[in-house]
Protein backbone atom coordinates (compact mmCIF):
# COMPACT_ATOMS: atom_id res chain seq x y z
CA UNK A 1 0.00 0.00 0.00
CA UNK A 2 1.11 3.55 -0.71
CA UNK A 3 0.80 5.61 2.46
CA UNK A 4 1.07 9.39 2.57
CA UNK A 5 1.93 11.11 5.86
CA UNK A 6 1.16 14.84 5.85
CA UNK A 7 3.02 17.11 8.25
CA UNK A 8 -0.14 19.19 8.50
CA UNK A 9 1.16 22.31 10.25
CA UNK A 10 4.12 22.44 7.88
CA UNK A 11 1.79 22.30 4.86
CA UNK A 12 -0.67 24.75 6.41
CA UNK A 13 2.09 27.30 6.99
CA UNK A 14 3.07 26.98 3.33
CA UNK A 15 -0.58 27.46 2.35
CA UNK A 16 -0.70 30.67 4.37
CA UNK A 17 1.96 32.27 2.17
CA UNK A 18 0.66 30.99 -1.15
CA UNK A 19 -1.45 33.17 -3.46
CA UNK A 20 -4.29 35.15 -1.90
CA UNK A 21 -7.85 34.28 -2.88
CA UNK A 22 -9.60 36.40 -0.27
CA UNK A 23 -11.49 34.92 2.68
CA UNK A 24 -10.48 31.35 3.65
CA UNK A 25 -7.34 31.72 1.53
CA UNK A 26 -5.21 29.45 3.71
CA UNK A 27 -7.80 26.65 3.78
CA UNK A 28 -8.27 26.83 0.03
CA UNK A 29 -4.54 26.67 -0.61
CA UNK A 30 -4.12 23.85 1.91
CA UNK A 31 -6.69 21.61 0.24
CA UNK A 32 -5.38 22.48 -3.22
CA UNK A 33 -1.85 21.52 -2.14
CA UNK A 34 -3.11 18.43 -0.32
CA UNK A 35 -4.87 16.97 -3.35
CA UNK A 36 -1.82 17.69 -5.52
CA UNK A 37 0.37 15.69 -3.11
CA UNK A 38 -2.11 12.82 -2.95
CA UNK A 39 -2.17 12.58 -6.73
CA UNK A 40 1.55 13.01 -7.21
CA UNK A 41 2.42 10.17 -4.86
CA UNK A 42 -0.56 8.01 -5.93
CA UNK A 43 -1.53 7.64 -2.29
CA UNK A 44 -4.02 5.01 -1.20
CA UNK A 45 -4.10 5.93 2.48
CA UNK A 46 -3.60 9.47 3.81
CA UNK A 47 -2.82 10.59 7.35
CA UNK A 48 -3.23 14.22 8.40
CA UNK A 49 -0.84 14.41 11.34
CA UNK A 50 -1.55 17.17 13.84
CA UNK A 51 0.87 18.76 16.29
CA UNK A 52 0.88 18.08 20.03
CA UNK A 53 2.93 19.67 22.80
CA UNK A 54 6.59 18.50 22.94
CA UNK A 55 6.37 17.48 26.59
CA UNK A 56 9.37 15.14 26.67
CA UNK A 57 11.62 17.57 24.82
CA UNK A 58 10.65 20.42 27.13
CA UNK A 59 11.45 18.21 30.12
CA UNK A 60 14.91 17.68 28.66
CA UNK A 61 15.40 21.37 27.83
CA UNK A 62 12.92 24.07 28.82
CA UNK A 63 14.30 26.28 26.04
CA UNK A 64 13.48 23.79 23.28
CA UNK A 65 11.95 25.75 20.37
CA UNK A 66 12.04 28.77 22.64
CA UNK A 67 13.22 31.13 19.90
CA UNK A 68 10.24 30.51 17.62
CA UNK A 69 7.81 33.35 17.18
CA UNK A 70 4.16 32.53 17.65
CA UNK A 71 1.92 33.55 14.76
CA UNK A 72 -0.34 36.23 16.20
CA UNK A 73 -3.16 35.55 13.78
CA UNK A 74 -6.39 34.14 15.18
CA UNK A 75 -7.79 33.65 11.71
CA UNK A 76 -4.91 31.29 10.83
CA UNK A 77 -5.71 29.05 13.80
CA UNK A 78 -9.43 29.16 13.06
CA UNK A 79 -8.90 28.17 9.43
CA UNK A 80 -6.66 25.27 10.43
CA UNK A 81 -9.15 24.03 13.02
CA UNK A 82 -11.99 24.41 10.52
CA UNK A 83 -10.07 22.46 7.86
CA UNK A 84 -9.21 19.69 10.30
CA UNK A 85 -12.90 19.48 11.21
CA UNK A 86 -13.80 18.82 7.57
CA UNK A 87 -11.06 16.20 7.30
CA UNK A 88 -12.19 14.47 10.48
CA UNK A 89 -15.89 14.43 9.58
CA UNK A 90 -16.23 14.07 5.80
CA UNK A 91 -13.01 13.32 3.91
CA UNK A 92 -12.26 9.63 4.35
CA UNK A 93 -8.70 10.54 5.42
CA UNK A 94 -7.23 9.68 8.80
CA UNK A 95 -6.55 12.43 11.33
CA UNK A 96 -4.09 11.60 14.12
CA UNK A 97 -2.57 13.53 16.99
CA UNK A 98 -0.70 12.71 20.19
CA UNK A 99 -1.55 15.51 22.67
CA UNK A 100 1.89 15.37 24.33
CA UNK A 101 4.13 14.69 21.37
CA UNK A 102 5.24 16.53 18.28
CA UNK A 103 3.82 15.40 14.97
CA UNK A 104 7.38 14.27 14.08
CA UNK A 105 7.14 11.48 16.66
CA UNK A 106 3.73 10.39 15.37
CA UNK A 107 4.97 10.34 11.78
CA UNK A 108 8.01 8.30 12.84
CA UNK A 109 5.72 5.81 14.59
CA UNK A 110 3.47 5.48 11.54
CA UNK A 111 6.41 5.09 9.14
CA UNK A 112 8.50 2.72 11.23
CA UNK A 113 5.93 0.63 13.06
CA UNK A 114 2.31 1.04 11.99
CA UNK A 115 3.12 0.77 8.27
CA UNK A 116 6.39 -1.15 8.49
CA UNK A 117 5.59 -3.15 5.33
CA UNK A 118 4.12 -0.33 3.21
CA UNK A 119 5.63 2.25 0.89
CA UNK A 120 5.57 5.52 2.81
CA UNK A 121 6.05 9.11 1.70
CA UNK A 122 6.31 11.91 4.26
CA UNK A 123 5.38 15.37 2.95
CA UNK A 124 7.31 18.06 4.83
CA UNK A 125 10.12 20.58 4.49
CA UNK A 126 11.40 19.57 7.96
CA UNK A 127 14.90 18.08 7.60
CA UNK A 128 14.52 16.10 10.85
CA UNK A 129 12.63 13.50 8.82
CA UNK A 130 15.82 12.65 6.92
CA UNK A 131 16.59 10.18 9.71
CA UNK A 132 13.59 8.09 8.53
CA UNK A 133 14.79 7.57 4.97
CA UNK A 134 15.34 3.97 3.88
CA UNK A 135 14.34 1.70 0.99
CA UNK A 136 10.70 1.97 2.01
CA UNK A 137 10.33 5.49 3.43
CA UNK A 138 10.86 8.63 1.34
CA UNK A 139 10.68 12.28 2.37
CA UNK A 140 9.24 14.73 -0.14
CA UNK A 141 10.01 18.43 0.14
CA UNK A 142 6.92 20.16 -1.33
CA UNK A 143 8.66 23.52 -1.49
CA UNK A 144 11.71 22.37 -3.46
CA UNK A 145 9.68 19.76 -5.34
CA UNK A 146 12.17 16.97 -4.73
CA UNK A 147 12.92 14.08 -2.40
CA UNK A 148 15.46 14.49 0.36
CA UNK A 149 18.56 12.34 -0.16
CA UNK A 150 19.74 9.84 2.41
CA UNK A 151 23.17 10.86 3.73
CA UNK A 152 26.11 8.46 4.05
CA UNK A 153 26.35 9.07 7.78
CA UNK A 154 24.25 8.98 10.94
CA UNK A 155 22.02 12.03 10.52
CA UNK A 156 21.12 12.31 14.21
CA UNK A 157 24.78 12.40 15.24
CA UNK A 158 25.56 14.94 12.54
CA UNK A 159 22.74 17.27 13.52
CA UNK A 160 23.51 16.86 17.23
CA UNK A 161 27.05 18.04 16.55
CA UNK A 162 26.13 21.13 14.52
CA UNK A 163 22.89 21.93 16.33
CA UNK A 164 19.56 23.10 14.96
CA UNK A 165 18.82 26.82 15.24
CA UNK A 166 15.21 26.41 14.13
CA UNK A 167 14.47 24.24 17.20
CA UNK A 168 16.92 26.08 19.48
CA UNK A 169 19.06 22.94 19.84
CA UNK A 170 22.55 24.23 20.55
CA UNK A 171 24.73 21.28 19.54
CA UNK A 172 28.48 21.46 20.11
CA UNK A 173 30.04 24.96 20.26
CA UNK A 174 32.30 25.71 17.32
CA UNK A 175 31.13 22.77 15.19
CA UNK A 176 29.58 23.62 11.83
CA UNK A 177 28.34 21.46 8.98
CA UNK A 178 31.75 20.64 7.50
CA UNK A 179 33.33 19.68 10.82
CA UNK A 180 30.27 17.68 11.81
CA UNK A 181 30.46 15.74 8.54
CA UNK A 182 34.14 14.91 9.07
CA UNK A 183 33.49 13.72 12.60
CA UNK A 184 30.53 11.46 11.85
CA UNK A 185 32.34 9.91 8.90
CA UNK A 186 35.12 8.74 11.24
CA UNK A 187 34.26 7.09 14.59
CA UNK A 188 37.89 7.43 15.63
CA UNK A 189 37.87 11.17 14.90
CA UNK A 190 34.64 11.60 16.85
CA UNK A 191 36.03 9.74 19.84
CA UNK A 192 39.25 11.75 19.71
CA UNK A 193 37.28 15.01 19.51
CA UNK A 194 35.42 14.34 22.76
CA UNK A 195 38.55 13.06 24.48
CA UNK A 196 40.06 16.48 23.82
CA UNK A 197 36.84 18.36 24.62
CA UNK A 198 34.99 16.36 27.29
CA UNK A 199 33.17 19.50 28.37
CA UNK A 200 31.22 19.35 25.09
CA UNK A 201 29.90 15.82 25.57
CA UNK A 202 26.91 16.77 27.71
CA UNK A 203 25.53 19.24 25.16
CA UNK A 204 26.06 16.65 22.40
CA UNK A 205 24.16 13.96 24.30
CA UNK A 206 21.31 16.37 25.04
CA UNK A 207 21.10 17.40 21.39
CA UNK A 208 20.89 13.73 20.33
CA UNK A 209 17.94 13.17 22.64
CA UNK A 210 16.16 16.26 21.36
CA UNK A 211 16.67 15.45 17.68
CA UNK A 212 15.91 11.72 17.74
CA UNK A 213 12.25 10.67 17.49
CA UNK A 214 10.59 9.52 20.69
CA UNK A 215 8.59 6.30 21.01
CA UNK A 216 4.88 6.46 21.68
CA UNK A 217 1.83 4.25 22.06
CA UNK A 218 -0.91 4.43 19.47
CA UNK A 219 -3.46 4.04 22.27
CA UNK A 220 -2.41 7.48 23.55
CA UNK A 221 -3.19 9.12 20.21
CA UNK A 222 -6.37 10.84 19.12
CA UNK A 223 -7.38 9.13 15.89
CA UNK A 224 -10.35 9.99 13.69
CA UNK A 225 -11.14 8.31 10.41
CA UNK A 226 -14.34 9.42 8.75
CA UNK A 227 -16.31 7.72 6.04
CA UNK A 228 -16.21 9.77 2.87
CA UNK A 229 -19.31 11.93 2.49
CA UNK A 230 -19.02 13.57 -0.91
CA UNK A 231 -22.12 15.72 -0.49
CA UNK A 232 -21.05 17.20 2.85
CA UNK A 233 -17.48 17.65 1.64
CA UNK A 234 -18.71 19.52 -1.41
CA UNK A 235 -21.06 21.57 0.76
CA UNK A 236 -18.14 22.48 3.03
CA UNK A 237 -16.16 23.69 0.01
CA UNK A 238 -19.20 25.50 -1.36
CA UNK A 239 -19.87 27.35 1.91
CA UNK A 240 -16.37 28.78 1.68
CA UNK A 241 -16.81 29.76 -1.95
CA UNK A 242 -14.12 27.40 -3.31
CA UNK A 243 -15.54 27.67 -6.82
CA UNK A 244 -12.55 26.16 -8.62
CA UNK A 245 -12.90 23.02 -6.50
CA UNK A 246 -16.65 22.47 -6.73
CA UNK A 247 -16.83 23.45 -10.41
CA UNK A 248 -15.25 21.60 -13.32
CA UNK A 249 -12.58 20.13 -11.03
CA UNK A 250 -15.07 18.37 -8.73
CA UNK A 251 -15.07 15.03 -10.64
CA UNK A 252 -11.29 14.90 -10.16
CA UNK A 253 -11.71 15.62 -6.47
CA UNK A 254 -14.30 12.88 -6.02
CA UNK A 255 -12.06 10.41 -7.83
CA UNK A 256 -9.17 11.27 -5.51
CA UNK A 257 -11.29 11.10 -2.35
CA UNK A 258 -12.92 7.81 -3.34
CA UNK A 259 -9.57 6.15 -3.94
CA UNK A 260 -8.08 7.03 -0.56
CA UNK A 261 -11.31 6.32 1.32
CA UNK A 262 -11.41 2.71 0.10
CA UNK A 263 -8.34 1.69 2.11
CA UNK A 264 -7.95 1.01 5.79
Amino acid sequence: MKVLLIDSHNLFHRARWSFNTGQHTTSFNFFRMLRAEIEKHEAELVYIVDEGKPVLSLELDENYKGTRKRIDDDNFSKEMSDSFSAIINYSGMTYIKHPQRECDDVIAYLARKKHFSDDVVVVSTDTDFIQLIDERVAIWNPQLKKFFERPDYDYVLWKALKGDLSDNVRGVPGVGEKTATKLVMSPAALEDFFEKKPQCLASFELAKQLIAFKDLEESDCIIARSNLDEDLMREWFSNRNFKSIIGNAWPKWTKTLRRISNHE
